[in-house]
């Protein structure tokens, strides 16, 4: 039966907008922080996710043809946006901002099993198309609690933006954190932490901290 919605779906383009809002209407009747904020689903499929605002001037763009199920949208500041790029699925993960200007945006195609995903202090994440993310993945911009300098009284751990290039593989129980930039098609491996530049194309990245443990590789969701 589920095939035969899908191809029907895929034969009447005309007819996803009306099937989605049917199958998100759940989903939609329970946003909190709607007014004063922009928020755009259209075409989109939700199941047991949740969108919720503490702010205003904030925008939420979830692109045509997204599947998220289990998911949270979480917003806790002023002029913030989260942006989905079309065709993503994300299963069980949270998207959060904290403080004013953050911002969250995911490319076309990206998918992600479960995790937590986490922009503070008027910082960015910013996550390229056609991405794989696996399950208990965290990427975080921040460390949620300051550290000061004894002697100087300066702070000393301020957020800072991440960039995941196109097409890059996370593995499960991968840590990506505050200035993280990660090159297009690489993988990094299970249970890394990335704490600064990997930005080789087509590496693999593995350890704590994680470096390049092989170059030249390419990659593929299918197992052939």
């Amino acid at each position: 039966m589920k095939k035969i919605l899908v191809d029907i779906l895929k034969n009447n383009k005309f007819l996803i907008p009306i099937m989605s809002f049917i199958y998100s209407s759940f989903s939609i009747l329970r946003i909190k922080g709607r007014y004063g904020n922009t928020i755009i689903l259209k075409a989109v499929f939700l199941k047991k996710t949740k969108i919720r605002i503490n702010g205003k001037n904030n925008t939420i763009i979830i692109h045509p043809e997204n599947r998220l199920y289990n998911c949270l949208l979480h917003i806790s500041g002023n002029n913030c946006k989260i942006i989905i790029g079309k065709h993503c699925v994300l299963s069980h993960a949270e998207l959060w901002i904290e403080d004013d200007g953050g911002k969250i945006e995911i490319g076309y195609r990206t998918t992600m099993e479960g995790g937590h995903i986490a922009a503070t202090e008027g910082q960015s994440i910013t996550i390229g198309e056609d991405c794989m993310f696996s399950h208990r993945i965290e990427i975080r911009n921040g460390d949620s609690h300051a550290i000061y300098d004894e002697q100087s009284k300066l702070r000393i751990n301020a957020a800072e933006s991440i960039l995941i290039g196109n097409h890059v593989w996370l593995s499960a129980d991968a840590k990506i954190l505050k200035g993280t930039v990660i090159g297009d098609n690489s993988i990094v491996a299970t249970g890394a932490i990335v704490t600064g530049k990997c930005e080789e194309l087509n590496a693999i990245y593995g350890g704590v901290p994680a470096r390049k443990i092989k170059e030249s590789i390419s990659w593929i969701r299918e197992r052939d």
